[in-house]
């Protein structure tokens, strides 16, 4: 067995060096996708230290040419599903299929429950919301075909902190690439100029801390019968032992009002209340300073401001960066940013939940 990790298209190269970080090795990488070594202390400690990860899985089974029903029957009848399941565990089962000639989701479902009620009976294949289910994922890609338990219940992109959000807020484990594609070193001041509901400072402040990102959620494999139950402690006890205890030069602002108010409702959930500087302030305030900061924002792309304004709002940016050389900034946004850039820039392709954007930058920070 291994542990299967999925994370947003074009985050992969940071989703690897948080596998390093952890000291474990990369058996296989692909888009979205890598796999590492499987141990039930793995299990623990990647739900809790993951920062950009979407899912963590045991991959139950991986192979290839898997082009018939006949042969997604034997695979999944070759699984030891009585180790697995136990039967206050009913099994949820998701299907996917790209490229591959068994393209019904519904049939490769209805093959599966075949293949399982000779192992199993079909107690396991109820949904019982007073019971805890396991889910399983059946992947297959150009005919290659995975089966996978979801170790991680929800998306590991769900922090503890966020009580609240404005409209189209940015996913915590995209805020936290963005910090970790910036480079950012901590000694430096850290801004947003548009905080929105405080994801990326959040996630900045925990970066730095070296705070584990799911040191304070639940997770899937909690309630799984064949791993100890002792795991998830002991690795929360290494995390805690980490925490940096040092203060860092974190400030935000934002024009909106609302967004204020639900940044200050997250910020006291994530501790930071006292800690992160924040302030009602138009960016434009600072476009004839001298910033020589880090700042990292996601700009709004047209959702509370009609067309002219976010034409203005964009100039007037471009115009903040034109002017401070120091400053070493980072934004994403789908706005075509980069004609209003009189400087050389780099940009990067990232999806904002399912929006195209581009993370751009001057062209020597990349």
């Amino acid at each position: 067995m291994n542990l299967v990790l999925t994370c947003p298209f074009w985050l992969e190269s940071i989703a690897k060096k948080e596998i390093e970080l952890l000291w474990l090795p990369i058996l296989n990488s692909q888009d979205k996708q890598i796999t590492t070594s499987y141990t039930e202390n793995n299990i623990a400690k990647l739900n809790l230290w993951s920062r950009v990860w979407n899912k963590v899985y045991i991959e139950l089974a991986r192979k290839d040419n898997i082009d018939s029903f006949d042969k997604l029957f034997e695979l999944i009848q070759s699984i030891d599903w009585k180790y697995f399941i136990v039967e206050e565990n009913p099994i949820i089962v998701n299907a996917t299929s790209i490229s591959s000639q068994l393209e019904s989701v519904p049939g490769i479902q209805k093959i599966w429950k075949k293949a399982i009620v000779d192992k199993l009976s079909k107690w396991f294949l109820r949904e019982d919301d007073n019971c805890t289910s396991i889910y399983v994922e059946i992947v297959l890609i150009k005919n290659t075909c995975q089966i996978l338990i979801d170790t991680s219940w929800e998306a590991l992109h769900k922090r503890w902190y966020r009580q609240q959000s404005v409209e189209a807020p940015i996913r915590e484990n995209l805020a936290a690439g963005l910090v970790l594609l910036s480079s950012w070193r901590f000694k430096e001041n850290f801004y947003d100029f548009f905080c929105w509901s405080w994801t990326i400072v959040i996630e900045a402040w925990l970066i730095a801390k070296n705070i584990a990102p799911g040191i304070n959620r639940n997770f899937a494999f909690e309630k799984f019968k064949f791993l100890n139950k002792d795991i998830l402690n002991e690795e929360k006890e290494i995390a805690r032992s980490k925490i940096m205890d040092k203060t860092y030069n974190i400030k935000w602002s934002d024009i909106d009002e609302n967004a204020i108010n639900i940044a200050k409702s997250n910020a006291l959930k994530a501790w930071v209340w006292d800690i992160i500087s924040f302030e009602q302030k138009d960016f434009r305030n600072y476009i004839n300073t001298n910033l020589v900061w880090t700042m990292v924002s996601n700009p709004p792309y047209g959702i509370r401001l009609k067309d002219e304004d976010l034409e203005k709002l964009y100039s007037d940016l471009a115009s903040l960066f034109n002017k401070n050389k120091e400053l070493k900034w980072w934004i994403i946004t789908n706005y075509q940013f980069g004609e209003l850039l009189k400087n050389h820039y780099k940009k990067r392709k990232l999806y904002n939940w399912q929006e195209l954007c581009y993370f751009y930058t001057k062209s020597n920070n990349f």
